[in-house]
């Protein structure tokens, strides 16, 4: 796995105007005041959407150079337009196919997120041993 997730919280107008600009598959979507799954209420409305779920880190470094291009190219400031934003990476670790991997962001990509105001969070995953498993009984 190597996903990249937009998060994004604020106004509705906000984030109505967001989903039309970016055109990504909204995941997730919520409103201010709607109940969590887990118990209390969420404190803004927000979204989330799928950046790039790519086979190797390198294709999803490419496509989040990608979203930050359109967002550029649109004009879109997560900071001016009431709007909070991260882009989320989560890769997977341990298995055969990727043992060990990179998110190789250039000081540019940074800069670039920096100016969209997105801040940007990484985790990385072990593979599980059940997925191992069903692979060799397969």
């Amino acid at each position: 796995m190597n996903l990249a997730m937009l998060r994004a919280e604020g106004t509705d107008e906000a984030l109505d105007a967001l989903r039309g600009s970016l055109g990504l598959a909204i995941d997730s979507l919520w409103k201010k005041g709607e109940p969590k799954r887990h118990g209390g209420h969420y404190s803004s409305s927000g979204l989330n959407a799928t950046i790039a779920d790519a086979e190797n880190p390198h294709e999803m470094v490419v496509a989040i150079r990608e979203f930050i291009a359109q967002c550029k190219a649109q004009n879109i400031a997560f900071s001016d337009a009431n709007l909070s934003a991260e882009i989320s990476i989560g890769i997977t670790v341990g298995e055969e196919v990727q043992f060990v991997a990179c998110v190789d962001l250039s000081v540019s990509d940074l800069l670039s997120l920096g100016e969209l105001g997105i801040a940007l969070g990484v985790a990385a995953y072990p593979a599980s041993n059940e997925d191992d498993a069903n692979d060799k009984n397969a």
